[in-house]
């Protein structure tokens, strides 16, 4: 067996230079960044993209649902909750399947059948069906969390794979301003149409379910123009198959003919060779997690880990209130109040107002989603897609300073917005506050680049399981904090981000792309 070597290795025909052996590292160097890698690129943004609007879309539809499904406040809490524990469900084995049978065949069959229980939720009789298919069919979309990432990061060379994916989080940032954006002209509308055989009133939040799911759809047909990626056949010892694929993209990227790639012959890797998967389902998905807890990955694994719970909990734990907040911050300032205080006195101050207010024992039910909402989740979609574009563009070979500098900008505004006394100023410092998501996509690259492939798949997933986890648990503590105790909440979150930048700080240095 041929093992790799840094140097490429020249085959030579009648004393002349005809092609070249090399390593699938730098076979795809060669491939150069095209046409492939950016319609590549694009369908595996609006993966990300749907399953985004899969999961946070339901906050929108649970919210103008409360008559129809007859929701308490826990229910409705539960409800919203599913697509987060769907992710947790799904992560460990989307990842098996992803590392043993391919990224491109796990995207497809995911998004196929997610849409299928996704567009059927939008039917759901009751609290309860929605749940399960919530439930199931955000378990399918979640795979798109390593499968899109890992993708694309295996089909672009070394010089363009940290650009291409932080430009690829920027679909998953702005995914519920996406959902707003639909939301703003389909919740408004005044139609109830009775299916009897299926006991339902159909109604406006249906028909916004129905198209989130669509995007689902839409991505697993995309997806068939596209190759498996040629670093999993490598993996899999189909060096054929990777060739075959290696040729095409050079194809499509430069227009030339796929028999003048200069590459005629892979190198075997054993470095990233997966082994045989003759064994059982679970020792399988045993094998593959272990290493990752062993050896040199050990402490890049706890450190990229402790990352993620903590980015998951502060991002998308807060993100959950952002309506919440930003409803109270314009109450105040409409109603000409907040001089002098910071954004927890004005919580506070709302809270008190209701407390005291007149109350009635007549209780309406409203499913009215107020205009505040919808365009609080545009604009932070809004700021968090060109900050993270922005990024994408600048950080490509400083990633670890990069994150650092974001963790500290967060953990900046969440303490300021203590200290601040002025109500928009809170705002504002709330948004960026919020900004430590954009962590995610460098997180994400660093899965690429630090794992083997064989194993990408598997610790993708269960970063996102982890991400998850934390991110269930934020909201719910937030939510008891925040009401008994909104400043040390902050603090104690900004106290978080500010170890997380010690760990960052030990990862390994950002290497520069060789030419």
């Amino acid at each position: 067996m041929c093992k790799t070597t840094t140097k490429e290795v020249q085959v030579v025909e009648n004393g002349k230079r005809k092609n070249y052996a090399a390593s699938i590292e730098e076979a795809l160097t060669m491939t150069g960044f095209g046409k492939y890698n950016f319609g590549l690129l694009l369908v595996c943004s609006w993966t990300l993209q749907a399953m985004g609007m899969d999961m946070f879309g339901t906050s929108f539809v649970v919210a103008a649902a409360v008559c129809d499904l007859e929701l308490t406040l826990q229910q409705r809490a539960l409800l919203t909750a599913m697509p987060l524990l769907g992710v947790v469900a799904g992560a460990q084995l989307w990842g098996y399947v992803s590392d043993t049978r391919g990224r491109r065949l796990t995207l497809v069959l995911s998004m196929s059948i997610g849409f299928i229980f996704a567009a059927l939720s939008s039917l759901s009789p009751n609290w309860q069906t929605m749940a399960v298919l919530k439930l199931i069919s955000s378990t399918f979309t979640s795979a798109s969390n390593s499968g899109a990432y890992t993708l694309l990061g295996e089909s672009c060379s070394q010089h363009a794979r940290g650009k291409a994916m932080l430009l690829c989080t920027c679909a998953l940032m702005c995914s519920q301003a996406t959902v707003a954006v639909f939301a703003f002209p389909i919740l408004p509308l005044e139609f109830a149409y009775r299916i009897d055989f299926l006991g339902i009133t159909y109604r406006p939040w249906r028909l916004l379910a129905l198209v989130m799911s669509l995007p689902c759809a839409i991505t697993a047909c995309l997806l068939q123009l596209f190759y498996e990626s040629p670093k999993f056949l490598a993996s899999q010892g189909r060096y054929d198959d990777a060739l075959h694929v290696l040729k095409n993209i050079f194809s499509a990227n430069t227009g030339k003919d796929a028999d003048k790639f200069p590459v005629q012959k892979l190198l075997e890797d054993s470095e990233h060779q997966s082994s045989d998967h003759q064994d059982s389902f679970f020792k399988s998905i045993w094998q593959q997690t272990v290493p990752l807890f062993r050896g040199a990955l050990l402490k890049d694994t706890l450190r990229l880990f402790y990352l993620v719970a903590v980015i998951y909990m502060t991002g998308s734990g807060f993100i959950l209130w952002l309506p919440y907040i930003m409803n109270n911050l314009f109450f105040v300032l409409e109603a000409g109040g907040g001089e002098g205080m910071n954004l927890c006195a004005v919580l506070k101050y709302t809270s008190q107002d209701f407390a005291t207010g007149n109350t009635t024992n007549i209780e309406v039910c409203d499913d009215t989603i107020q205009e505040t909402t919808l365009f609080s989740a545009m604009t932070y979609g809004a700021l968090a897609s060109c900050s993270n574009l922005v990024l994408s563009l600048t950080c490509g070979s400083r990633k670890r300073m990069a994150m650092i500098g974001i963790m500290a900008m967060s953990a900046a505004a969440g303490i300021l917005l203590n200290l601040v006394a002025v109500p928009i100023a809170g705002g504002i410092f709330f948004f960026f506050f919020l900004m430590c998501a954009l962590s995610m996509g460098i997180l994400s690259v660093y899965f690429v680049e630090l794992y083997p492939t064989s194993s990408r798949g598997m610790v993708s997933c269960l970063s996102v399981m982890l991400g998850r986890m934390s991110a269930f648990l934020g909201v719910n503590a937030i939510g008891a904090l925040i009401s008994t105790n909104c400043e040390a909440t902050f603090y104690f979150w900004s106290f978080l981000l500010i170890s997380a930048i010690f760990v960052a700080w030990f990862l390994p240095r950002d290497k520069a792309p060789k030419n």
